[in-house]
């Protein structure tokens, strides 16, 4: 009997029992490695696009589903938010180019001249006073930030701070999810719900935060504002939603404790993002 090339298991059809790959003995043609490709956002893995559509218009339904064990047809909650969390940051470094790539270059040079000159006339060196914890190391990176930060308009230091947002935000997310146990603990629920319910939401907002980029790409200026507004009462209705569908609660229960969380949130948020910008200049 042939034997799988992956797991050398014996096999009994055109798919290995054991690990699921496909027999091919032979070196794949161009077409069919394309083929591949294209199979993978189109047919074998439908699935993605299921998720992605799912995850927009059923709130708390992936997790709900997820739970249930019905998880073959859906992508992994943590490797959907990698994929959508890393496709909204980088439509957020390109629109961040092209935004710059729009502006008048007369414009630029007349507030760049005006700009250096005020910073010739107010600047002064950085004296910054520090004897805390750690004195020795700290003091040093703090200066350096300042300079760096005086002499580029602080674009360096926005730049590093966007790049360790999406590391805070894998901080955020547990912490939110055993703050959340305090709230559903009757019937009993484990961390793991609450943390895979997080996921599944930030993945919604950033989700929509990327199709809102995308569409003001090509939409009239005057269009963003109330694009951009309408994330709002969606975020809204969206996070409520999936507390009501998930833990299966009212609807004025479901509201009273989301506006609560949310209080704990934007704490646990101002906490987090206060620590990037820290771990942002050192």
């Amino acid at each position: 009997m042939t034997q799988c090339q992956n797991c050398k298991a014996q096999l009994s059809g055109p798919y290995c029992a054991q690990c699921g790959q496909k027999h091919n003995p032979k070196i794949p043609p161009v077409l069919d490695f394309l083929g591949e490709f294209t199979e993978a956002f189109t047919h074998a893995d439908s699935r993605l696009w299921r998720t992605l559509w799912l995850l927009l218009v059923r709130p708390g339904e992936l997790p709900k589903r997820y739970f249930a064990g019905q998880r073959a047809q859906f992508l992994p909650p943590l490797r959907l938010y990698l994929l959508i969390t890393i496709g909204f940051f980088l439509l957020l470094s390109i629109d961040a180019r092209m935004g710059d790539a729009n502006v008048d270059t007369p414009l630029i040079e007349v507030r760049a001249e005006e700009a250096a000159d005020a910073v010739t006339e107010q600047r002064k060196p950085c004296d910054v006073q520090y004897s805390g914890p750690a004195k020795d190391y700290l003091l040093p990176k703090i200066q350096g930030a300042c300079e760096q930060a005086l002499n580029d308009n602080g674009q360096s230091l926005s730049q590093r701070f966007i790049a360790n947002v999406p590391k805070g935000m894998f901080v955020l997310m547990p912490l939110f999810a055993a703050t959340m146990m305090l709230w559903y603990w009757r019937p009993k629920r484990y961390f793991m719900e609450h943390l895979i319910l997080q996921v599944s939401n930030h993945s919604a907002m950033f989700l929509v935060g990327s199709i809102v980029v995308s569409f003001e790409w090509v939409l009239p200026v005057v269009l963003h504002g109330p694009l951009e507004l309408a994330l709002v009462p969606y975020g809204l209705f969206y996070c409520v939603t999936s507390l009501r569908v998930y833990y299966q609660q009212s609807r004025a229960l479901s509201w009273f404790k989301f506006g609560s969380l949310m209080i704990v949130y934007g704490l646990l948020l101002i906490s987090v993002l206060v620590t990037t910008g820290i771990a942002s200049i050192i």
